[in-house]
């Protein structure tokens, strides 16, 4: 498929050709769907913690008598239902990793890319670089292309591009090795450097 450059004053400047086996080929939306659930499953830390009653630091007298006091039988302080007592099936430490295999992640995002080519949300960019460092700079991009939340894809993150993109939520910088799906949806557009295009390319075909 052909698709428009755009020069980073958001004229055109020519066209591309861009591969039909990512930027024209529809994905299963499941597929879509557990690659994202994978990732941000992933995402998760698993440190939650809580000690059960044999793990809290309390005496094991008995609190009360058994008789006499009006009061149910109770044999520990450390029990669930008093302050400071253990939790009963509470939350541990453990993994939520979801491995989908690399062909299927792939798929996805060739999925996802299609999609947005498809309604004009892929946008190819000459020299897309901010040089200067400044956010003023990608402020000025956006307005130019007319874009709001956009991921940038460039070949190369210079020291530059990183600080000119801090301090803007709606922007994220990645290189082709590092796109995902989540990203991929996350931001509405997708603005892909001209000289990264073949290498995403490369990174999803190979």
């Amino acid at each position: 498929m052909e698709a428009k450059i755009y020069k980073m004053n958001g004229t055109q400047s020519g066209s591309v050709k861009l591969n039909d086996e990512i930027f024209a080929t529809k994905a299963h939306p499941q597929t879509i769907n557990d690659v994202v659930k994978a990732q941000l499953n992933n995402e998760r830390q698993g440190n939650a913690f809580t000690k059960t009653r044999g793990e809290v630091n309390f005496s094991t007298r008995k609190i009360y008598r058994q008789k006499g006091t009006g009061r149910a039988r109770h044999g520990s302080i450390k029990a669930g239902i008093f302050v400071g007592g253990g939790t009963c099936f509470g939350p541990r430490p453990h993994a939520f990793d979801i491995r989908p295999p690399r062909k299927m992640v792939d798929r996805a995002l060739i999925g996802i890319l299609t999609e947005k080519a498809g309604v004009g949300a892929v946008r190819i960019v000459e020299g897309l670089d901010f040089v200067s460092g400044k956010t003023k700079d990608v402020v000025a991009f956006l307005n130019n292309q007319q874009l709001k939340k956009v991921l940038l894809v460039v070949p190369e993150i210079t020291a530059n591009t990183r600080r000119a993109v801090a301090n803007l939520k709606t922007v994220k910088v990645v290189v082709p090795m590092h796109v995902n799906s989540v990203d991929m949806l996350k931001y509405g557009h997708v603005a892909i450097s001209d000289k990264a295009v073949k290498m995403l390319e490369e990174v999803l075909l190979k």
